[in-house]
């Protein structure tokens, strides 16, 4: 592409200072909220705390220490896929929720710092691709499984933190940690 400005045009020098300018301030308004590093995972909480209101449940506040300790595991998952198999491998290599260490979610979350620790449960969402890897696809997964739905739906929960990867934009893993003290 050639572009045929004048040298000197003022107006263009303008229109790109302000081009960046917006830019800038674009990427300030669009930061994640706590407990999740990213917009889609900001968004997937969002989507959580909808289907906890459908169930009279009180939205969980987003958590960074939660959210370290989920992105540890979704870290573990993306760095050693065989250990833990492919999406749709039958039957797993391992428990998805057990760590390469050995770890299970509560230690996770209490070497990440949240404490005390009284009650905490997992969720795991891994997508090879299209059309699964986004957060209305994450969460309408969940909700078809009784055990990932049920841990939505614990009313008890006061936190949650979400790990969320999606190297290369053709995998998505998402690990969400909630927790109350």
């Amino acid at each position: 592409m050639t572009c045929d400005y004048p040298a000197n045009d003022q107006s263009m020098k303008y229109r790109i200072i302000t081009a960046l300018g917006l830019a800038a301030v674009s990427s300030v308004v669009l930061t994640a909220c706590p407990g999740t590093s990213s917009v889609p995972g900001t968004n997937l909480l969002d989507l959580i705390n909808q289907k906890r209101a459908a169930h009279s449940c009180n939205p969980v506040s987003g958590d960074d220490q939660l959210r370290a300790a989920a992105e540890r595991h979704a870290v573990d998952i993306r760095e050693h896929p065989d250990h833990y198999g492919p999406p749709g491998t039958d039957p797993p290599l391992r428990d998805i929720h057990t760590g390469t260490d050995n770890s299970d979610g509560g230690a996770r979350i209490a070497a990440a710092g949240y404490a005390p620790l009284i009650r905490w449960g997992e969720i795991i969402y891994w997508a090879g691709g299209p059309p699964g890897n986004t957060p209305q696809a994450t969460i309408d997964w969940w909700m078809h499984s009784d055990g990932h739905r049920e841990q939505i739906e614990t009313c008890e929960y006061t936190h949650a933190g979400i790990g969320l990867l999606y190297p290369g934009g053709t995998k998505w893993i998402a690990v969400v940690n909630f927790a109350s003290h």
